[in-house]
């Protein structure tokens, strides 16, 4: 098993779901819940093996995955309601399954409802759009590009934060989790995340800096070469640091790598 538990949050992969006949998630959808995943092309079939019962029916991982918007990468969920006891069957052949993030959160975690959720292989947002809070989840590692901010607000101060956590952990009264990035007042230079893990979230405070985060983007893959000069952090795979938590590894997948920064 290796999920892990957050305040309103789970966060699950293939290893809770290889070899078990099913997983059941308990009181996370006992009024309301949205559920994301995502997979790889090579683990679509045993996704579509991984079945959700809701009161409507069964609906596959591979089918919640598949909830995005070719155009923009942003993802959309299953809605789950008035379930105290959610199960996910698993009918592979020898209990199998691949490799997968699944991403379920309930409605009292901050920023439900309200933050966006992409999925990180081909992952464009352009500057001109303002945004509160932004996960970003993938089954394979990824890096995390944002741009300077360019034109008038080039220099603008500006807050932004960034958490290995899913949006509901964003923030400063949620779940005690480091943080990775941390810009409190001041011009935006940037930052390349390499994110050895299946998520991360960042938050800007539009309360007090009404300019447009510059243009965000994200590819499939990290490296191994470090540039030490530069401000930056390490950790082992799927480490989120989060305290007090279930388990300290956010994913034990079979893609994961040594180390990300």
């Amino acid at each position: 098993e290796s999920r892990v538990d957050f305040n309103h949050s789970r966060i699950y992969d293939e290893f809770d779901f290889k070899g078990q006949q099913s997983v059941v998630i308990e009181g996370l959808c006992k009024d309301s819940c949205h559920i994301y995943a995502s997979i790889i092309p090579e683990s679509r079939k045993v996704a579509a093996n991984l079945l959700i019962q809701t009161s409507k029916g069964f609906t596959s991982v591979s089918d919640v995955a598949d909830k995005i918007d070719a155009a923009t990468n942003k993802k959309s969920f299953l809605e789950v309601t008035n379930t105290a006891s959610l199960t996910i069957v698993n009918v592979n052949s020898n209990l199998a399954a691949g490799p997968l993030v699944l991403y379920v959160v309930n409605q009292a975690g901050s920023n439900f409802g309200f933050a966006d959720v992409y999925e990180a292989d081909g992952f464009l947002r352009p500057q001109s759009t303002l945004i509160g809070a932004l996960t970003v989840m993938s089954a394979r590692p990824f890096t995390l590009k944002q741009a300077r901010d360019q034109g008038q607000v080039a220099g603008a101060p500006q807050g932004v934060l960034a958490q290995m956590a899913g949006f509901d952990a964003l923030g400063y009264a949620s779940d005690i989790c480091p943080y990775l990035y941390y810009l409190i007042y001041g011009p935006f230079p940037g930052f390349t995340m390499e994110v050895n893990g299946p998520i991360i979230s960042l938050l800007y405070d539009l309360n007090q800096f009404q300019f447009p985060p510059g243009e965000l983007t994200a590819t499939i893959g990290i490296t191994n070469n470090r540039v030490l000069e530069r401000a930056g952090w390490i950790g082992s795979p799927g480490n989120h640091g989060c305290p007090n938590k279930e388990v300290d590894v956010l994913t034990n997948s079979d893609l994961a790598h040594a180390v990300a920064l």
